[in-house]
């Protein structure tokens, strides 16, 4: 889990770094004239940034929060700690217009990593495999910790409503620009676990002890759900609710709900 964990890392500085250097640039043209702001997609097309009006806008995001795995009878905080269970989300934004004459609605997506966790309740059980088969079972041990976590891809797919403010610039270029004005989205996502890893953390004969497994696991790799978020412009509150089941032809059934907050820019 140390190199996902600097890789999610090494994903944020770079977005962040990115994002930090359009806004500077931004700031350095407008000393010298009021020219359209960067945007991602310009990377591929040179002139892009000086047309008058483009149907697509891409932003980075953030998003993290709370995660649970629910069903089976299992409430929040019954299986899984609420505290110590969560998500992490890093990743880019597109927003496409589906009129010329207006913004509202539009379609938002994208593709970001994301991280989940899920801190087991009492810290005595552990995602283990049997005869091909993925379940909670005693740990066997004293353990200080016992938590289980997944890495993979997420691409969201949400349509959008919320009037976004025109701006114009030099020679008459005009982009949708950020406000304060209330937004929100409906709509869904399709991920893809790359990896899997619990991890249990016990004491023996006055050493402690970290047991880590990657990958030992009956999981359903492609995953799908709802989700939506409602905010103003740039900070929204967000849930999801995963449609299939987290393991794969396992007597456990649960599936993942997260509630967050989602962050652009």
């Amino acid at each position: 889990m140390k190199k996902t964990t600097l890789l999610i890392a090494g994903f944020s500085i770079l977005f962040a770094s990115f994002s930090f250097a359009q806004e500077s640039n931004d700031k350095s043209d407008d000393s010298h004239a009021n020219r359209a702001p960067y945007d991602f997609l310009d990377i591929f097309d040179s002139s892009r940034r000086d047309k008058q009006e483009v149907m697509t806008q891409t932003e980075f995001l953030w998003s993290f929060g709370f995660n649970q795995a629910l069903g089976d009878d299992n409430g929040i905080g019954d299986d899984y700690r609420f505290w110590g269970s969560g998500y992490f989300d890093v990743g880019l934004e597109f927003s496409t217009r589906l009129s010329k004459a207006s913004n509202s609605p539009r379609l938002t997506y994208g593709l970001s990593l994301r991280y989940s966790s899920l801190r087991i309740s009492g810290d005595d059980r552990q995602f283990a495999t049997q005869d091909n088969v993925t379940t909670l079972q005693p740990i066997g041990v004293d353990a200080d910790r016992s938590s289980f976590a997944q890495v993979g891809f997420h691409a969201p797919l949400h349509l959008e409503f919320g009037k976004r403010e025109v701006q114009e610039y030099d020679d008459g270029i005009k982009r949708f620009g950020k406000g304060s004005n209330f937004v929100f989205g409906i709509g869904g996502y399709l991920g893809y676990i790359t990896s899997s890893t619990q991890t249990v953390k016990f004491e023996r004969e006055g050493r402690n002890v970290t047991d880590t497994r990657t990958n030992d696991f009956e999981i359903n790799n492609f995953n799908y759900g709802l989700s939506a978020y409602a905010g103003y412009e740039d900070l929204q509150l967000y849930f999801s609710y995963g449609l299939n089941n987290i393991l794969k032809d396992s007597p456990l059934e649960q599936n993942y709900v997260t509630l967050g907050i989602r962050l652009r820019g």
